[in-house]
């Protein structure tokens, strides 16, 4: 029939002339169709022949409903005569009447599309009685997901563990890793082009997973989201799926919501990429005891398996592998997803934004006025607040005030902890059944026997037969805490979990509570065996032994307990000293302060915490309900010697600092803090303390800050980074008089206007501060007050190096001054811009040296006191700056470089450095204008009869020159250490002057004549000098200078001759492969390798 129909479509449509034919395909793609059914996209009809129109009708309405689309679409386009022969033929190819516009008796996809309409638009609370249920629309609050990069493994608890992180999120969700990513976007395609089929969705239990995808599947039912994405969405609880014992082929899988009659699968799966399975809880999902994972299986659509050998074969792309899916899970089975179904597209939900909280509370009470005044309470309950994050806490938390509202009594004031709000919560369920004690006394001790058996054996779901095992009578209600599924096609079976894992792992606290044997064994497989999925059965241990959390069950549980106060003190202290003796417990020492603060008893928490002595976090990133766990247990600390705490936030550091006089050893890192937080951090340090660290940046969200004391410190490292003029004035004036040690100061990121330089220098002169170095980048190095700081600085600490510099003529010019007492360690200043230089040295090298480098390790020399960097300085200030630097620091070296100098403006600073008798040791005019017209007056800067060191780079001074230097040098008696003339345009007629500077005394250390012009007969008249006068050179630089072969018998005598030479740079020259091979086997032979030396590549 439908190549009949077809035939009979194809016949119509061709009789269509081109206008008509266009006026179809625009009506066709606007006309009303019905309801579960969409327009034909534009851009597939715009170049469709008659054949693609007729394909794309059968693919969008099949055959009978085709046609009556085309007859409407006919009926528009005023073409009655085509319209009315469609519907005639049609009539004869069916038998029956002509094709009305009426829908037909059965449109599976509608009936589809209606039943899961009607399936998720309403959901059971948590502790809903039989019939119960309460509207999707009146009960979901937005959660906040992020896309989330692959993880190799999360093994964080899966209830409170992302509150920490959650806050972090919310505020910066700009990189991939952590950007903010809406439900109907979560199949978008990629930004590399990657269309988006596999979704991994993951969250800790209780955070909305399932939530979120029965929001999906009402919404897609409801016609407002993935819309021509996905023409069928079917949703598989994995949890229902695991009560499916019977083998099932993906076809019944299918079609399991369907009645009768059912559809064809192939209408169904006839374009898969437009079919999306949602699998629920995949790490619920439990493969058969004799189920081989090894054994590659391929389902077909009829052949039955096990549910989860068909899930494991559609994730895998081995059946099916053009349809979507969306696959939600616990963080700790992720890794265990990723090994059956590689995802294109990894989130992560968080739970509630501030504000979708809010949203919540409104929801819940459906009142304004009472979700304002519960809301507002939870806000004074900083843990509590941070926990309703995750909706299910959220839900809790809600379900205890209200029932507190209903009965007209107090909020208690002191549910604080997370074992107060699930004993509350239990309480009020209890309450709101009418259990008495005597109902519930038996049963508490058979659900715990049966949550404390499910948790060790990580199970949540339990049959009948487990049930009975404990005691548990279905009859006799334990329904209150347990929730039923109803599975099967012909024989219903019934499972039982309960109605959450966190109420499970209250109640297997319970038990171990009340059992002395089990606490014991709990708390070994806990912390000593490291199964994580205890650990907050453990916390509900430790709560338990609080009064108050205990308070609202005794009612309904009367029994002695079976671990004492006493023991669990003992456990607890030893567990303790074990993290102070051992690296990476930082975890474990978490949870044990988290332990502490569940059982809210100070004298035990005092006695707990006697022997800790260093409380070290750095390593874990601090949500609100871990700072006030940590605030809490060193407020009960006798003393400290060690505090590391990261990821602080400013409500808590403000219940810290009274407790910092504990302490003798300090680290904190804070995030999001004001500039009059960080003073009283400051002032409250220095009460007791040294600082030793103040490292602060500029953020969006406030000030980001990292500090250190100690009260054995006396060197003060201060960074300060991209932060407002006025912010680091304030902090300068601050800190620097109140810190009587020795400062390094380093400034990053401003102008260095008047009023910030105005403010340093008042807190240098008001202080006692011994100053190691100091950075920071100055506007105008003319102002007065830069001058007195100068001026201050070169009367009370001796100058090692003053810096003034550009590194380009659009840049700031920067300041930087170190003393030459300071010490190399302390120096952070100088350790940069070594890091820095030898970065790009080493890239220099690579691109430079590609032969081996001829070198040899060079024990290190004494630093240079007194060098003046005065370089790429703006023309205007460049004279009047190196006058009043020279006058001032008097440096012995002298740094020039690309200031643009001219033979003219060299000779108008010679004459006025010569007014003043001062003279130079080293000098540097890298990049300049100078020529031969100049050396005369440079080297008038010299004292006679002195070593001195030269560098000329990249200046054309020439052969001409370089004679003259010889002999203005000689007739001072001057003697050369270091000569560079790179690119200095010389040739081999400047060697004779050259070789003139070597004098009987044999001072010259290094020699850099590269890219020059020297050739052979200079490089041989060279290395002639050099061996004659029994040089001392150490280092020569040869490179670029047209070198062939015939050099090769002069320079392997150079290096037999001259065992001071430690590094010999020849690239770049003309050498055959032989004559290089030659001279590195001869510097091989005379130069004894050592770390850090040469060999051959």
């Amino acid at each position: 029939m439908t190549a009949m129909c077809l035939d009979i479509l194809l016949a119509i449509l061709e009789e269509l002339e081109e206008e008509q034919r266009k006026k179809f395909k625009f009506k066709l793609n606007t006309t009303e169709l019905r309801e579960g059914y969409r327009n034909i996209p534009k851009g597939l009809l715009q170049k469709a022949d008659v054949t693609d129109m007729v394909d794309l009708l059968m693919k969008y309405y099949q055959e009978e409903y085709a046609v009556e689309v085309v007859i409407n679409v006919l009926d528009q386009i005023n073409n009655k005569d085509l319209a009315e022969r469609l519907r005639r033929k049609s009539g004869e190819v069916w038998k029956t009447r002509p094709v009305s516009v009426k829908p037909p008796d059965m449109d599976h996809r509608v009936n589809y599309v209606t039943s899961m309409k009607e399936k998720f638009r309403r959901v059971k609370d948590y502790n809903s009685r039989p019939g119960e249920w309460v509207s999707l629309e009146d009960r979901y609050t937005t959660l906040f997901i992020v896309k989330k990069h692959h993880q190799v493994e999360d093994k964080e608890h899966e209830l409170l563990s992302r509150g920490k992180r959650h806050m972090e999120i919310m505020r910066k969700p700009s990189s991939f890793e952590d950007s903010h990513v809406k439900v109907e976007h979560l199949f978008d395609t990629l930004s590399d082009g990657t269309i988006t089929r596999k979704v991994i969705l993951q969250g800790v239990a209780g955070i909305g997973k399932t939530a979120t995808v029965g929001k999906i599947m009402y919404d897609w039912s409801c016609g407002t989201l993935y819309q021509g994405r996905f023409d069928y969405v079917f949703h598989w609880s994995c949890r229902e799926l695991n009560q499916r014992t019977e083998k099932l082929s993906l076809v019944q899988l299918i079609l399991q919501n369907w009645g009768h009659p059912k559809p064809a699968i192939g209408e169904i799966l006839s374009c898969p990429s437009k079919v999306l399975f949602i699998i629920d809880g995949f790490d619920e999902l439990r493969f058969p005891e004799d189920y081989d994972e090894s054994k590659i299986l391929s389902c077909d659509l009829d052949t039955p398996h096990s549910a989860a050998a068909v899930v494991e074969s559609l994730l895998s792309s081995r059946s099916l592998s053009e349809a979507c899916f969306l696959v939600t899970t616990r963080p700790l089975a992720v890794a265990k997803l990723e090994t059956h179904m590689k995802a294109d597209l990894w989130a992560e939900i968080l739970g509630f934004l501030e504000e979708d909280r809010k949203e919540f509370f409104k929801k819940f009470f459906k009142d304004e006025k009472k979700a304002a005044i519960a809301y507002h309470y939870i806000q004074e309950n900083d843990v509590v607040f941070t926990m309703c994050f995750v909706p299910l806490i959220c839900w809790i938390v809600c379900t205890t005030l209200n029932l507190q509202m209903k009965h007209g009594e107090e909020f208690v004031q002191k549910v604080s902890t997370t074992t107060q709000i699930f004993t509350y919560f239990v309480a009020t369920l209890l309450q709101s059944h009418g259990r008495s004690q005597t109902s519930t006394q038996n049963l508490f001790h058979n659900l715990g026997s049966l949550a404390y058996d499910g948790m060790r054996d990580q199970k949540v779901l339990f049959d009948e037969s487990m049930l009975r095992k404990c005691n548990l009578e279905v009859s006799k209600g334990p329904s209150t805490f347990l929730t039923e599924l109803l599975q099967g096609d012909i024989f219903v079976e019934t499972i039982y979990s309960f109605v959450h894992l966190s109420v499970q792992e209250l109640f297997a606290a319970l038990f171990t509570y009340w059992n002395k044997k089990e606490a014991f064994e709990l708390l070994k497989e806990a912390f000593v065996e490291k199964k994580s999925h205890l650990i907050l059965t453990v916390r509900f241990l430790c709560g338990l032994n609080n009064d108050e959390s205990l308070k609202p069950l005794k009612r309904y549980y009367e029994t002695e307990k079976g671990i004492s106060k006493n023991e669990l003190l003992k456990w607890i202290k030893k567990a303790l000293l074990i993290c102070q003796g051992q690296e990476k417990q930082s975890n474990l020492l978490l949870e044990l302060l988290h332990c502490l603060f569940e059982i809210q008893d100070e004298e035990f928490v005092i006695r707990a915490l006697e022997e800790v002595k260093e409380v070290d976090l750095l390593e874990n990133n601090l949500g609100q309900d871990d700072q006030q766990v940590v605030l809490y247990s060193v407020q009960h600390a006798r003393e400290i010697r060690q505090l590391k705490l990261a990821s602080l936030k400013e409500a808590h550091i403000i219940k810290l600092l009274p407790l910092l006089k504990k302490c003798k050893q300090i680290h904190l890192n804070a995030s999001g803090i004001s500039l009059s937080m960080l003073h009283k951090v400051c002032a409250h340090l220095l009460q007791k303390l040294r600082m030793t660290m103040l490292s602060v940046q500029q953020e969006e969200d406030g000030i980001r800050f990292v500090v250190e004391a100690s009260c054995e410190g006396d060197s003060c490292i201060i960074t300060l980074d991209d932060l407002p003029e006025d912010t680091a004035s304030a902090i300068c004036d601050d800190i620097i008089p109140a810190h009587p040690g020795v400062v390094t100061l380093e400034v990053n990121g401003i102008q260095g206007r008047e009023t910030f330089v105005t403010t340093l220098k008042y807190s240098l002169l008001n202080s006692d501060s011994r100053l190691q170095s100091v950075s920071f980048n100055i506007e105008n190095p003319k102002q007065k007050a830069f001058q007195d700081i100068c001026q201050h600085l070169a009367t009370h600490h001796s100058p090692r190096k003053f810096l003034l510099f550009r590194r380009h003529e659009e840049d700031k010019i920067h300041f930087g001054y170190e003393t030459k007492d300071e010490e190399e360690s302390g120096n952070r200043f100088q350790k940069k811009k070594k890091n820095e230089k030898r970065k790009g040295k080493n890239e220099a090298q690579k691109k430079c040296f590609p032969w081996p480098n001829l070198k040899r390790k060079t024990r290190e020399k004494k630093k240079k006191d007194c060098i003046a960097n005065l370089s790429c300085l703006p023309e205007e200030h460049f004279l009047d700056l190196t006058m009043w630097v020279t006058s001032t620091f008097t440096p012995l070296a002298l740094c020039l470089d690309e200031n643009s100098i001219d033979d003219e403006l060299m000779k108008t600073l010679c004459n006025s450095l010569n007014s003043t008798e001062y003279r130079l040791q080293s000098l540097s005019l890298r990049s300049n204008n100078l020529t031969q017209e100049s050396i005369a007056n440079i080297c008038s800067l010299f004292h006679c009869n002195m070593a001195v060191s030269l560098n000329l780079q990249s200046n054309s001074v020439g052969d001409e020159g370089v004679k003259i230097l010889a002999t203005c040098l000689k007739s001072k008696g001057c003697c050369l250490e270091k000569l560079s003339l790179p690119g200095a345009g010389l040739t081999e007629d400047c060697v004779p002057a050259i070789t003139s500077l070597f004098s009987q005394k044999n001072t010259l250390r290094w020699l850099d004549l590269s890219f020059n012009n020297l050739g052979d007969g200079g490089v041989k008249a060279l290395c002639s000098a050099l061996k004659d006068k029994e040089s001392r050179l150490e280092k020569l630089i040869l490179e670029n200078n047209g070198i062939t072969n015939s050099c090769e018998k002069e320079l392997i005598q150079l290096i037999e001759t001259t065992p001071s030479l430690q590094y010999l740079c020849l690239d770049n020259n003309e050498f055959s492969s032989t004559s290089r091979a030659h001279i590195y086997d001869i510097w091989e032979e005379y130069h004894e390798e050592e770390e850090g030396g040469g060999g051959r590549d």
